[in-house]
């Protein structure tokens, strides 16, 4: 029998688990390493920190539900990868030593580079987590006057949140805006279409930011955040009461010692989902050099194509399944000026843009059917 490794339980390595078994069953041994044992939906954390969800909503028992898919679970972070032995050597609670595999999939995740940005410790908030949301939510709740910025640095591969906060503030605050009491302003480093992976969406979003009375400041490099000030490399300022700021994405630097990674620590693949340089590895999810935004829809897909050829593998056959680079998202205003978003992040010509108050009913009921569908076997 063979015995895959899977490291990392996001939305990579969980679809990446539940596509072997779906194809798989008892063919195989599967094994889940993860740091934690609760799967977070990332993209329900704006909503978890404006208190439009509770904490149950957004989050489930990773270990139960690998448990159910008789996929055994260690919790535990990863050391070293040993490629030439087939091996991970693996520090935990109850575990500590090297795993074998046969098969490995790295579905370790992005780091949150925050060490990268001067200042960010002191005086930023971000969302990108339970405390990180929950702790942003109180401080937009004890807030009633002042300038408030919500941004991304660069290389954090993430506009959709920045997005959806600042229409949640704008929502939040519509009286105080109105009488000049507070402003709110969206911060991107590069145009609002870089940050979406070339997608001509600057004009939509741009006219529907100007309606909801939110100002946007875009090829805003942002260098240092000092108390009240954020100042890019060109020194331009803007000055914040409250800031929420979603800081620089990075790899895994343990990686590196693989040599199969970029500059910024993720992990090289092919069309395949194949980890370049590395015998039957395969990369899905955040961890992956792909270009363009680090979206769940995106690891999902790549978790569909790695598994779908290690089956391939195990069954004697040549990986066929290719994987396709798109962007198909929902920015959810709200109401009538949600945005919903496909484009080919490889060919420019597969693009498709609508507008309406169907597509945040939509986001919010697909949210709600894959969480439901996902928390149980």
């Amino acid at each position: 029998m063979k015995n895959i490794l899977i490291l990392g339980g996001g939305f990579g390595g969980l679809v990446t688990a539940e596509n072997l078994v779906k194809e798989l069953g008892d063919e195989v041994q599967i094994t889940l390493v993860s740091p934690q044992r609760t799967f977070t939906f990332y993209p329900a954390l704006v909503r978890l920190a404006f208190r439009q969800l509770d904490l149950e909503e957004v989050t489930f028992d990773l270990e139960k539900k690998l448990n159910e898919l008789n996929v055994r679970f260690i919790e535990g972070e990863v050391l070293h990868l040993k490629p030439s032995l087939h091996r991970v050597q693996i520090a935990g609670k109850e575990f500590n030593g090297d795993l074998s595999y046969d098969y490995l999939v790295i579905a370790m995740g992005r780091r949150l580079a925050t060490e990268k940005m001067y200042g960010f410790f002191d005086h930023a908030h971000h969302l990108l987590g339970v405390s990180a949301a929950q702790k942003f939510g109180k401080a937009v709740d004890a807030f009633s006057e002042g300038d408030i910025v919500v941004g991304l640095s660069p290389d954090a591969y993430l506009p959709v949140p920045v997005c959806e906060t600042a229409f949640t503030l704008a929502t939040r605050f519509r009286d105080e805006i109105a009488d000049e009491k507070i402003s709110i302003t969206a911060v991107f480093p590069e145009t609002i279409d870089k940050a979406f992976g070339g997608a001509e969406l600057s004009k939509e979003l741009t006219a529907a930011f100007e309606k909801h009375n939110i100002s946007v400041k875009e090829e805003f490099s942002l260098r240092m955040i000092s108390k009240n000030e954020i100042r890019s490399k060109d020194d331009e300022t803007i000055s914040f009461d409250l800031l929420m700021l979603l800081p620089p994405f990075r790899g895994q630097a343990r990686l590196s010692e693989n040599r199969i990674t970029d500059e910024l620590n993720f992990v090289n693949v092919d069309q395949h989902m194949r980890v370049e340089g590395m015998n039957n590895a395969y990369a899905v999810g955040d961890i992956v050099s792909f270009e363009g935004p680090k979206l769940a829809h995106i690891a999902i897909g790549h978790a569909t194509i790695a598994a779908e050829n290690l089956a391939l593998e195990i069954r004697g056959e040549e990986p066929t399944a290719v994987y396709y680079h798109e962007i198909a998202s929902i920015i959810d205003q709200g109401g009538a000026d949600s945005i919903y978003l496909h484009y080919g992040m490889w060919d420019a010509s597969v693009y498709r843009l609508k507008t309406g108050t169907m597509w945040s009913l939509v986001k919010r009921v697909h949210d709600k059917l894959w969480r439901k569908k996902h928390k149980t076997a």
